[in-house]
């Protein structure tokens, strides 16, 4: 079947929908847009790489997509306590979780017969669409704030795409993105929503992984909350269709330096808006933080904050255990580790981690 007949598209703020051929970058009251797979019945093909094993949950079939194995990471215990798992989503072809989502957003492009994209990114997001984007054979420009790690930018650079550097914050980098997409492809992890038809797939392989059954909680870095997103989605058509009991509980963490999430949730002064070594959730004003509030209210989850120094300090942690991560992916860690502290989760219920970059990017110091 053709995928724009099995995508439906709308608006969750007003309730619009769009056909897919027809569908603008945002509604035109501004939100974001929202996509709604038709599937009835999960059938997960083991003899399919990656989280292609789901293609009869995806838009687009395997041989559509610009693909390079993505998806189907390990789930490993975490030590302790027994029952905490992190899922390396480090371990993807370009170091980051955003594979998943930029192979759905590429293989659209190609199907539209797109020959340039532009992309607006903190690092990993450019990263991976700059990848897809050469492996399509399709012309690349990516756009990160000045302050991008240089490992980050270096990567961009080596897969031929056209960098472009934005003085001031992630939001300075994503207005002068939205210009350019005026006449090109916009590749966007934010605002184009197959990304997340692509990032549920972490769900499903969690269910899987876990012999069918949803964690109890689930702590996710939240930027522009990608992957938040997509794991409430993911769960939630697993739950739709009786696949599961219950939703996990959606455990939002985030820098104090800059929890955009944290104030809208409970107001708190504590909340900051400046610069963190987790470059890549320093997103002041995130275009989706309306369905990230819901996922972590409708789930009976939180937000947690971290400090800079517990970042670093987990990011070398983590590597002394054998895990290499850049700060942003210890940020899930450090959250989960002090939520167990106060009480928030406790040792006997099943967590998931995802360790979501790769620390060749950014290596502890």
């Amino acid at each position: 079947m053709d995928w724009r007949k099995r995508v439906r598209t709308e608006c969750p703020a007003c309730g619009h929908r769009y056909e897919m051929d027809l569908r603008p970058l945002r509604c035109g009251c501004g939100s974001p847009l929202e996509t709604t797979m038709e599937w009835e019945e999960m059938r997960n093909d083991g003899r399919l790489p990656g989280l292609w094993r789901y293609g009869s949950a995806l838009p687009f079939e395997r041989f559509e997509a610009p693909t390079m194995g993505e998806g189907w990471t390990p789930l490993v215990s975490a030590g302790k306590p027994e029952n905490f798992f992190y899922k390396l989503e480090f371990l993807f072809p370009t170091g980051s979780f955003k594979d998943r989502g930029s192979v759905m957003v590429m293989a659209e492009a190609r199907a539209r017969k797109a020959s340039e994209v532009v992309q607006d990114s903190s690092g990993n997001a450019g990263a991976s669409i700059a990848a897809y984007a050469a492996r399509s054979g399709i012309r690349a420009t990516i756009l990160v704030p000045a302050n991008t790690s240089e490992g980050k930018k270096n990567q961009i650079r080596s897969y031929g795409a056209e960098l472009r550097t934005v003085q001031g914050d992630r939001s300075a980098t994503a207005r002068e993105a939205w210009m350019l997409a005026q006449k090109r492809f916009y590749a966007s992890h934010v605002w184009n929503p197959l990304f997340l038809e692509g990032t549920k797939t972490f769900a499903f392989e969690t269910w899987e992984q876990l012999d069918f059954r949803a964690p109890d909680a689930l702590f996710v870095p939240a930027g522009n909350g990608t992957l938040l997103l997509g794991a409430w989605k993911g769960f939630s058509e697993l739950l739709a269709r009786g696949l599961i009991e219950r939703l996990p509980r959606l455990i939002a963490c985030q820098s104090s330096r800059c929890a955009p999430l944290y104030a809208r949730l409970y107001g708190n002064a504590r909340a900051g808006w400046g610069e963190t070594v987790a470059e890549g959730i320093a997103v002041p004003v995130p275009p989706r933080i309306v369905g990230m509030e819901r996922a972590v209210a409708e789930t009976g989850g939180a937000c947690v904050l971290v400090e800079d120094a517990e970042v670093l300090q987990e990011q070398k942690r983590l590597a002394g255990e054998g895990f290499l991560v850049e700060p942003t992916a210890a940020v899930a860690s450090a959250a989960a580790l002090k939520a167990l502290g106060e009480g928030l989760v406790k040792d006997s219920e099943r967590v998931v981690v995802p360790l979501t970059g790769s620390g060749l990017k950014k290596p502890p110091a």
